[in-house]
């Protein structure tokens, strides 16, 4: 054996089993949280949505963030959109296809929307 301090002994991840592992993490996920103040918490919190956020690859990745937002923003989503393609709409002359074709589904859903408010309920 050798001399020396507990250090020198050092433990490694591969040591433990996965159960005992993903307890030390909880541990230190617990212990981290508790130590931060409020606002350490939120610039942490920020980046890592950041990084989960505009980090996404690919469409389903992006269709994963999608569904955040939507769930987040519930029925003020779509007013969302709206206001970030007209913030946004002027500094892009080109949309790529998968924008242009998203502004053309937007506009055919308000024209269905108009359409169908103006309808009278008797079809016939």
């Amino acid at each position: 054996m050798r001399s020396g301090s507990m250090k020198d002994e050092a433990i490694s991840f591969k040591d433990l089993s996965k159960a005992q592992l993903d307890a030390l993490k909880d541990l230190y996920i617990d212990s981290r949280v508790d130590s931060m103040p409020e606002i350490e918490l939120r610039k942490f919190v920020k980046e890592v949505l950041d990084l989960q956020v505009r980090g996404t690859v690919g469409n389903e990745e992006e269709r994963e963030v999608w569904k955040e937002m939507k769930d987040h923003f519930e029925e003020n989503f779509e007013e969302k959109i709206k206001a970030v393609i007209k913030d946004k709409g002027s500094e892009e002359v080109v949309l790529p296809p998968e924008e242009e074709e998203f502004k053309k589904r937007l506009e055919v859903l308000e024209q269905r929307k108009k359409e169908d408010s103006e309808k009278n309920v008797d079809m016939w």
